[in-house]
């Protein structure tokens, strides 16, 4: 039997789109063997619907209109793994989900204690005003506001970012300090990281950088190295792949647009802060980061703080909105999911290198805290699972 011929219209120049063609291999592997057609092409590089006869399946980054209907025309099963959505285009798609790495974004500014906040993108772009007002939405929970750069519009809306970089040195310089900027993408973090260094500003004491995405070449391609949320790549492309496999073997084609939540962020020197004026609770907080997984008692490293344990609670809860018991545990469960998913070490050795003597112990937090098992946690981190809660 002939194996199934697919289409591959993704970017191979950047971390994300690689990322989603070893999804699909991933995929692939476990349950074809499929023939995939991949042209390498940068992210800008106009994609078009494949030519040759005999294709089974695509898969592909719907970008434009254009594209949309030559795929649509082809009347072949076809995955969108897009951020954009193209009005009128019903093709199914799978794609990360805005909110869920706002909440993350969020978050972890806040585990840092700041509390002025804005975005960075290119606004022209649909999904970029989307993933901004994800971002402003969960600020607004807790009536905190967002600044957005909004260039000047006589550059025009195409303008390269090199010609507004006066505008946003200008804009940088105008923001409430300290404060923390979501971005789009992994490139534009890098451009606001050099504007703050052409501007003289502190990364990340005065400005912490958060790229939306992470590139484990690019992010580190600049000074201080830029903190991304780790979007989904990978069980988007596994994901696509599963659809598209359903839809060629006669299954029922999706007929609705999927979501998938980011699990982590990689934190690097541009988050790297803690923006606390208090002596006392700052040096609690940074024992606490330091020393959560070593197993030691959170009363034995209070007592190394020469203040009052109460006093050393309130401040948590003022400024982080959490127990200093509660924060040992966010990052002792953060690091056993890394460890789930990244690694394969028997359960035992994650939960002692989480600060706990047994694994039954580490389970059974783990399970209050996230609402799932280890093992559950850890199948579905490396496959296309979208249902366990973020952190």
């Amino acid at each position: 039997m002939q194996a199934p011929r697919i289409v591959l219209l993704v970017d191979t120049s950047t971390g994300w789109g690689r990322r989603i063609v070893q999804g699909v291999l991933d995929f692939a592997m476990q349950h074809g063997p499929w023939d995939l057609l991949i042209e390498p092409k940068g992210q800008k590089e106009r994609f078009e619907a494949p030519k040759q006869t005999g294709v089974d399946g695509v898969i592909a980054r719907v970008s434009t209109p254009e594209l949309a209907t030559a795929l649509d025309r082809l009347n072949i099963p076809t995955i969108n793994v897009s951020a954009l959505k193209i009005e009128g285009c019903s093709i199914p798609r799978v794609s990360t989900d805005g909110h869920a790495a706002a909440k993350l974004a969020v978050a972890h500014f806040r585990n840092r204690a700041i509390r002025n906040f804005a975005y960075v993108g290119p606004m022209e772009d649909s999904c970029v005003r989307e993933h901004e007002k994800a971002f402003e939405t969960r600020l607004a929970e807790s009536g905190t506001p967002c600044h957005v750069f909004q260039p000047d519009s006589q550059l025009g809306a195409k303008s390269p970012w090199s010609i507004r970089d006066e505008h946003l040195i200008l804009w940088l310089k105008q923001l409430p300090k300290p404060i923390g900027i979501f971005t789009w993408g992994f490139q534009i973090g890098r451009d606001i990281v050099s504007a703050c260094r052409e501007a003289d500003i502190p990364v990340p004491h005065d400005v912490a950088v958060l790229g939306g995405d992470y590139d484990a070449l690019l992010s580190n391609a600049c000074h201080p190295s830029l903190s991304g949320i780790i979007t989904p790549a990978n069980q988007i492309g596994y994901m696509a792949a599963s659809m598209l496999h359903t839809t060629m073997l006669g299954g029922k084609s999706p007929n609705a647009s999927v979501f998938l939540e980011p699990k982590e962020i990689k934190e690097r020197l541009s988050t790297d802060t803690l923006a606390i004026d208090d002596p006392y609770i700052k040096q609690a907080l940074t024992l606490i980061r330091d020393h959560a997984c070593d197993g030691m008692q959170i009363e034995v490293l209070l007592r190394k703080v020469p203040v009052a344990r109460r006093t050393v609670e309130r401040g948590f809860m003022q400024l982080i909105g959490r127990s200093p018991a509660q924060e040992m545990r966010r990052i002792r469960i953060n690091n056993a999911r890394r460890l789930l998913a990244q690694t394969n070490l028997p359960m035992q050795e994650i939960a002692e290198a989480c600060g706990y003597a047994t694994y039954n112990h580490l389970g059974a937090i783990f399970k209050k805290e996230t609402g799932t098992s280890l093992g559950r946690y850890r199948n579905h981190a490396r496959g296309a699972g979208s249902d366990l809660r973020a952190p």
